[in-house]
């Protein structure tokens, strides 16, 4: 006689950790350590050494006084909001997605010179110092339809055999290479059936090698095999709980859950691996980072007043809490999520998981 075990179902919380940054191109030092933020944050990517990098798209524009967007660049900090330093100063035109290779160098996908720029990560450039001609490895990429080539590249990310994915944004397919730029296979074409894309932008892939695609034209998220065979679909929905508008990238988790920023809708939207949504994410920013109370604190008056106000009305804290179009997102081995947030700063969550007694 077989005796059938009941599966004791794995209750999931997600908790709100803390922010890191603010809107700003410099970084500095004071009581509270280094500080600084971002520009325009677009992507996230976390080392094996659980260092944080982010990628700030800039002004889009050069500032009075300096030579080139000082706000295009990738910061380097850490989850205790210790800013170690930027690279990458206006290196790039108009940068998209960050991924990072086996050797932990920085890869870079550049929608307007239809290129992957690759740096590495060691070195910083103290504020407004670049070296924008010579700081990347190298990079490959020109504009065109065939092999090899882009047309406003956006999402990267590596698999198991350290081939790099990149989403050929606008002409609607993905394509994979060797860490050297080496052209191996492409999928997909234009369209809204399953396995096309209408301006697809982020890309991740699990522990088994399955790829997901943020198909943002389409409201939708598709997974694919490794041949780049469609799975399954998910986010199409009439009810606007879980109805995605325009997901803009995504990341997995060591349990295989799946995360969303549905930057349409301002929220970071929570999937089980077949495609049931178990959760969604507003923006739990209940106070300011390190480096916003850096800006409070250099000013004696004014500072503790605005900060005393804000605190004191609800509806204000409600909207600096939440996320302003969340773009970026990435998840590290301890399952904190870290979330690109439009008004300048990473959201970081961490995610728990129990079974309920008996």
């Amino acid at each position: 006689m077989n005796t059938t075990i009941p599966t004791v179902p794995v209750e999931k919380e997600w908790h709100f950790s803390h922010s890191i940054g603010r809107r700003t191109h410099e970084h500095n030092e004071s009581k509270l350590g280094m500080t600084g933020g971002f520009c325009s944050p677009m992507d996230v990517a976390i080392s094996t050494e659980n260092m944080i990098f982010v990628l700030s798209r800039g002004f889009g524009f050069s500032l009075e006084g300096y030579d080139g967007d000082i706000g295009n660049r990738i910061g380097k900090t850490t989850f205790d909001e210790n800013h170690l330093g930027d690279f990458a100063r206006h290196a790039t035109t108009w940068p998209n997605s960050i991924a990072i290779s086996a050797e932990g160098n920085i890869f870079c996908s550049d929608e307007y010179e239809n290129a992957i720029y690759v740096f590495n990560t060691d070195r910083t450039y103290p504020f407004p110092e670049a070296d924008p001609n010579g700081e990347s490895i190298f990079r490959w990429g020109e504009s065109g339809s065939r092999d090899g080539e882009f047309i406003g590249p956006t999402g990267l990310a590596f698999n198991k055999e350290n081939n790099l994915y990149v989403v050929d944004s606008k002409n609607n397919r993905i394509q994979l290479f060797t860490d050297t730029g080496q052209f191996i296979n492409t999928w997909g074409r234009g369209g809204n059936s399953y396995g096309e894309f209408q301006n697809p932008w982020g890309i991740t892939v699990d522990s088994s090698g399955d790829v997901y695609v943020a198909d943002w034209g389409n409201n939708r998220v598709q997974k694919f095999d490794t041949d780049g065979t469609h799975l399954l679909t998910f986010g199409e929905s009439v009810d606007p709980a879980s109805k995605l508008n325009h997901p803009a990238h995504v990341a997995v988790d060591s349990d295989g859950d799946v995360y969303v920023t549905d930057w349409g809708n301002c929220r970071v939207q929570i999937y089980e691996p077949d495609g049931e949504l178990i959760a969604a994410l507003y923006g739990d920013a209940s106070d300011y980072s390190k480096a916003g109370l850096f800006v409070l604190e250099r000013s004696a008056l004014a500072g503790p007043v605005a900060l005393d106000t804000i605190r004191k009305h609800p509806d204000i804290m409600m909207d600096f809490k939440s996320f302003g179009r969340p773009t970026g997102i990435t998840v590290n081995k301890n399952n904190q999520i870290v979330i690109a947030d439009a008004r300048s700063r990473l959201q970081i969550y961490n995610k728990y998981t129990s079974k309920p007694p008996g």
